[in-house]
C-alpha cells in the first residue's frame, strides 16, 4: 500500500473535482495521505473535511496551481508521511 495517493482534479469542471476528492477519501487508508492537485482553492472542500473529521494542508504553488493534503484526524503516520515528503514553509 503507497502511503501517498496522488488525484489530479485540475482539468475537471466543477463539480467533479469535488466528487472525485470524496469518493476517494471514502477509500483512504489509515496511513495513507491524499495528494489532492487542483487549478484552484476548493474553499467549500475544507468545511466538509473538517466535517468529516480530515485534516488538511493547501498551498498555492503558482497561478492556477493549488496542492491539498489530506490525511485522517489523528493519523500520525499519514502527518509524518507528510512531513517528510513536503515542505511546511509553503502551506496555507
Amino acid at each position: 500500500m503507497d502511503s501517498i495517493v496522488t488525484l489530479d482534479v485540475s482539468d475537471l469542471e466543477p463539480p467533479q473535482p469535488m466528487h472525485k476528492i470524496c469518493q476517494t477519501l471514502t477509500t483512504l487508508q489509515p496511513g495513507q495521505l491524499l495528494h489532492v492537485e487542483h487549478r484552484r482553492k476548493p474553499v467549500p472542500l475544507f468545511a466538509i473535511l473538517a466535517q468529516q473529521q480530515f485534516d488538511y494542508r493547501h498551498s498555492e504553488v503558482s497561478t492556477g496551481k493549488h496542492y491539498i493534503w489530506i490525511w485522517r484526524q489523528g493519523d500520525k503516520s499519514a502527518y509524518d508521511s507528510l512531513m517528510r515528503n513536503f515542505d511546511e514553509t509553503d502551506w496555507t
